[in-house]
């Protein structure tokens, strides 16, 4: 049930702040931040370094309801808040990786993520890691409604 939860949760706050009118550029950054989740989520139970639990649905072992709702939305909306300025973009990954944070350490809370050869300081590095590698797509393929308008 955390999974459906944190996908409904997430879809929520996706529709209050999508703007639709740039949705066909954007949409790709969510799909570039799932396919991160999976590879890491797929790299990292396959070494035994964490593990999921009370999975309905499973994609790559990882929760096809998580996958396809906090890291779709947050690339998608990352995407189309990617700033052109660096120190907005510092500010951006910052808060991000904080409420990233917030859901997963959620998550460990209640014990459908456990950490075996885990902790909290690699999961902030890899979320920083992981929101940086995506701005850098999103500003190479140009995804952010800021860089297609030239502002």
């Amino acid at each position: 049930m955390p999974w459906i939860i944190t996908f409904i949760v997430s879809w929520i706050i996706f529709f209050l702040l999508v703007d639709w009118r740039y949705i066909k550029y954007t949409i790709w950054g969510g799909l570039l931040a799932l396919s991160f989740q999976l590879v890491v989520d797929e790299i990292a139970i396959g070494l035994n370094l964490y593990d999921f639990s009370n999975i309905i649905i499973k994609i790559f072992n990882s929760s096809l309801f998580f996958t396809f709702g906090a890291p779709f939305c947050i690339g998608v909306l990352y995407a189309q808040t990617y700033p052109r300025n660096n120190i907005l973009r510092f500010i951006n990954v910052i808060v991000l990786t904080v409420l990233f944070f917030v859901m997963e350490y959620s998550l460990v809370h209640i014990g459908v993520l456990k950490y075996l050869h885990w902790c909290y300081l690699y999961s902030l590095i890899i979320d920083v890691a992981a929101l940086l590698a995506l701005g850098n797509l999103i500003t190479i393929f140009k995804l952010s409604p800021w860089m297609r308008r030239g502002k």
